[in-house]
């Protein structure tokens, strides 16, 4: 629909994924692992005027609103562990308009259903448990909002959390996560991802 906006907006992703992946490249001999991860989301606007006649406010957490992950890992130290992960989040997505109201031009949100796409470099901090383990991790990477019909826009987050990880062998694990994805798009959005998947460890 708007290739000039989309391309150069992804290619922004793709050379910010690239660079990740050049400098985790001397971590490779360390244990590695791949994961993937589904589940449900939920947006939290800290202020904005809803635009006139908007009636989506779908802001609760549902598994309809889904998310989707998909990381690779290294060991860099005992119990510390480097991630490029890459995601989408499905759900309302806000988008900047103005319009007259009381006699004033002002800027107003137009939510749509959308999705949010990121990319992005975590660290993880893993403390052995009786069960498996669980993590503290924290990162940064870029975000790209879009919908259909509307220009997409992109900026930088974080995103911060809490990890569990189950074994059901030496090489595959059940994993869940939590995530609270800290956003710089139009009016701050923030996105809380719940999933849980697995992981296969090398």
């Amino acid at each position: 629909m708007y290739p000039s906006l989309i391309v150069p907006a992804m290619r922004k992703t793709a050379f910010f994924v690239a660079f990740l992946l050049v400098s985790a490249a001397p971590l490779a001999a360390q244990t590695t692992e791949f994961g993937v991860l589904w589940g449900g989301s939920k947006r939290v606007m800290k202020s904005a005027t809803p635009a006139s006649g908007t009636s989506l406010s779908n802001d609760s957490f549902s598994f309809s609103n889904s998310s989707l992950e998909l990381y690779y890992a290294l060991q860099v130290d005992p119990g510390t562990i480097f991630k490029i992960q890459i995601g989408r989040i499905e759900g309302p997505v806000g988008f900047r308009e103005t319009e007259i109201q009381g006699g004033e031009e002002i800027a107003v949100r137009r939510d749509v259903e959308g999705e949010v796409q990121h990319a992005e470099g975590i660290i993880e901090y893993r403390f052995s448990e009786p069960y498996g383990s669980t993590g503290l991790f924290a990162g940064v990477g870029m975000y790209r909002h879009t919908a259909h019909g509307v220009s997409s826009t992109t900026d930088y987050g974080f995103p911060i959390g809490v990890t569990a990880d189950f074994p059901i062998t030496r090489t595959y694990s059940f994993i869940t996560a939590a995530t609270y994805h800290f956003t710089n798009a139009d009016f701050r959005p923030r996105y809380l991802t719940v999933s849980g998947g697995f992981r296969i460890g090398f």
